[in-house]
């Protein structure tokens, strides 16, 4: 008789399919959510963050055109101004979002600059005058990956923590949902076994299956095995009705043919089994 255990499909096997249903299911609808919301997230991230830059590169246009006037007002030309390679300089390595800054004369000819490690995207520009003549303009490029650059691994996280929800998942569906089905598997493999040693209540096994659609396979099947016993009971006492009139055995051997021809393959008697 084929037990739980020794079936090739055994303990266990519904915990795994379970499990790694859940897991693959989890993973795929929790991967194609995370990449949804995070390239929305990013997009509005991305919006934000170059929306705010430009604001701060325009006012650092201004404040930085305003110290220029002053100078300009003296007479000093921009270019002959000390220290202002390393004021821009620090200025933009202090200022966030600021790719590069640029000093022009009144020619339009850069006169120094300072440029950071970031790619520039957008430029602002405040014009240097005095007593409304140009005499020179600041120019400000900036770069918004500075402040979204920040968000850069949320990829990585959203995906770390789909992996993690997947995974328990995976074993709270094949601990609950697969033992579950492996606990109820073994209760048809052994009350199918009892069904085939002539057991046809199936005993305590069958009645813990239910009323789901094994219950119901279960109970057909043992329904039919009764129906077959009770055929046979009924053709077994026809053929001993022959034979107790058969007083000069001239049709035994015609009956136990008969007999043999109707014994299931097997060799065991649904009689024995409804017995």
């Amino acid at each position: 008789m084929t037990t739980p255990e020794a079936h090739p499909l055994g303990r266990g096997h519904g915990r795994l399919v379970t499990g790694l249903f859940a897991f693959a299911l989890t993973l795929l609808v929790g991967g194609i959510a995370g990449a949804l919301l995070i390239s929305g997230f990013k997009a509005r991230v991305e919006e934000t963050a170059r929306r705010d830059v430009t604001v701060i590169g325009a006012s650092l246009a201004r404040s930085l055109a305003q110290q220029f006037e002053k100078a300009a007002r003296f007479g000093i030309p921009l270019k002959l101004i000390p220290g202002v390679e390393s004021y821009l300089s620090q200025t933009l390595n202090q200022t966030p979002g600021i790719a590069r800054i640029v000093l022009r004369g009144p020619d339009g000819r850069e006169v120094r600059s300072a440029i950071g490690p970031a790619a520039g995207q957008d430029m602002t520009t405040a014009a240097i005058s005095v007593d409304g003549l140009a005499v020179g303009q600041v120019d400000v490029t900036t770069s918004p990956s500075a402040f979204s650059g920040a968000f850069g691994d949320v990829g990585l996280q959203v995906a770390g923590a789909v992996l993690v929800c997947a995974a328990l998942a995976g074993i709270i569906a094949g601990t609950v949902a697969g033992g579950a089905l492996d606990r109820r598997r073994r209760r048809l493999v052994v009350a199918m076994a009892r069904n085939v040693a002539g057991e046809l209540d199936g005993g305590p096994q069958a009645a813990m299956l239910g009323h789901g659609p094994v219950g119901q396979a279960f109970d057909a099947l043992a329904r039919g095995a009764r129906r077959v016993g009770e055929k046979w009971a009924g053709f077994q006492a026809y053929a001993e009705e022959l034979l107790a009139v058969d007083f000069d055995g001239r049709l035994r051997p015609e009956v136990e043919r008969i007999r043999r021809e109707a014994l299931p393959r097997g060799g065991r008697q649904p009689s024995d089994r409804a017995s």
